[in-house]
């Protein structure tokens, strides 16, 4: 489903939820009744609020921050990818042809195979084995000259890159949003709300709007974390774009002519 539509019948839900239980504990209690607890409920709601916003702002702002850590780790882990690729060019025409196959194979077993199985934590063994023949062929050969040798250098510290680029990457979507997290922050929000019941103001609309405003924010700030907990799944995931450009980079090289940015990003 997509996480738009699923996002916005969540904060439909839960509002509509919400205005119910408010409307029911009017009826059921009264109004001139929940006046009353207004100077002490005022004061707890104020710690428990306080608290729960605290911690929810933070779970928002870690979720946001490491799905950006992750763009710039796919990121960088294609860009070294390309820099094996076009360093090869130095190499005996044989190793350049077979460092240059691996890379090639290794960027289309990413976009293709590898990152539909990221969301469910998942990975392509083909992608190791490609991450494998690049090192065995790289730290195998023997130069002959002193610019080969300085080429094998510099390619086994692209190579290194790759592959710690690629083993954060996997371990991080093999890890979403603790349980114990979403136990908290769904508790917490349910706590917060139900503290609002014991408000109460004359007009029925007036706090009907109320409700509606603090359980919408609650239920928006929830989804958040949702979206941004899981980076490699959903609308505004981390996609494989760097590596669809890595295909680009490789197809266009001998000739020097670049195709529009558009085809890069569709690997073409």
């Amino acid at each position: 489903m997509n996480s738009y539509l699923a996002g916005g019948l969540f904060i439909v839900f839960t509002t509509a939820l919400a205005v119910a239980g408010m409307l029911l504990v009017r009826k059921k209690v009264g109004v001139q009744q929940l006046i009353t607890h207004h100077e002490v409920a005022g004061h707890l709601l104020s710690v428990i609020g306080t608290l729960y916003a605290v911690l929810l702002g933070f779970v928002v702002v870690d979720a946001m921050q490491h799905q950006q850590d992750l763009r710039v780790i796919v990121d960088n882990e294609a860009t070294h990818l390309c820099n094996i690729f076009l360093a090869a060019h130095g190499l005996p025409k044989d190793l350049q042809s077979s460092i240059r196959m691996h890379c090639k194979d290794y960027a289309e077993i990413v976009i293709k195979d590898e990152w539909p199985l990221l969301e469910k934590g998942g990975y392509s063994p083909e992608a190791f084995k490609n991450t494998w023949g690049l090192w065995k062929e790289i730290t195998t050969f023997d130069p002959q000259t002193p610019r080969e040798e300085a080429l094998q250098q510099q390619l086994i510290s692209e190579v290194c890159e790759v592959t710690e680029s690629r083993r954060t990457r996997l371990v991080s979507a093999s890890h979403g949003v603790a349980p114990v997290m979403w136990i908290v922050l769904i508790v917490g929000g349910v706590f917060t709300l139900i503290f609002t019941y014991f408000f109460a103001v004359e007009s029925l609309k007036t706090q009907v709007v109320m409700t509606i405003l603090v359980a919408m924010t609650l239920a928006l700030n929830i989804f958040l974390v949702f979206v941004f907990g899981y980076p490699f799944s959903g609308d505004i995931s981390v996609r494989p774009d760097s590596f669809k450009l890595d295909l680009g980079v490789f197809k266009h090289f001998e000739d020097g002519q670049m195709p529009p940015r558009e085809h890069l990003l569709r690997g073409k």
